[in-house]
């Protein structure tokens, strides 16, 4: 992704280029995915797509168990693929039309206490 930007700086203006390269998105969506279902990066695997100018996302992640107690998968699936849309736009200023999400495996995960 690359965008062209003249910022305005106080009395003078800047500009200059932009470029977010395919593997930064990817690791920026690992990230949101990581920090919505809860579970480690090195579980997650995301894969982009292009979709007609706008990003696709196939998101690989676990069922982390005890994170969100009583919520169904459809639940949790909705609400991370919430996250990537909202993510990807609010952070690199990308449109994601479509998310995939596909289960694999379980993670126990335990809430820590910070004293």
């Amino acid at each position: 992704m690359t965008a062209d930007v003249r910022a305005e700086t106080g009395e003078r203006s800047l500009t200059g280029r932009t470029t977010v390269t395919g593997r930064a998105l990817q690791h920026l969506a690992i990230g949101v995915v990581r920090d919505a279902a809860r579970v480690s990066a090195q579980d997650i695997t995301v894969t982009l797509s292009d979709d007609a100018g706008n990003l696709r996302a196939a998101v690989t992640v676990p069922v982390a168990l005890g994170s969100h107690p009583g919520e169904t998968l459809i639940i949790r699936g909705e609400a991370l693929r919430d996250a990537v849309i909202r993510g990807l736009e609010t952070l690199a200023g990308r449109t994601v039309s479509t998310v995939d999400i596909r289960y694999s495996g379980i993670r126990e995960v335990r809430e820590r206490r910070v004293l």
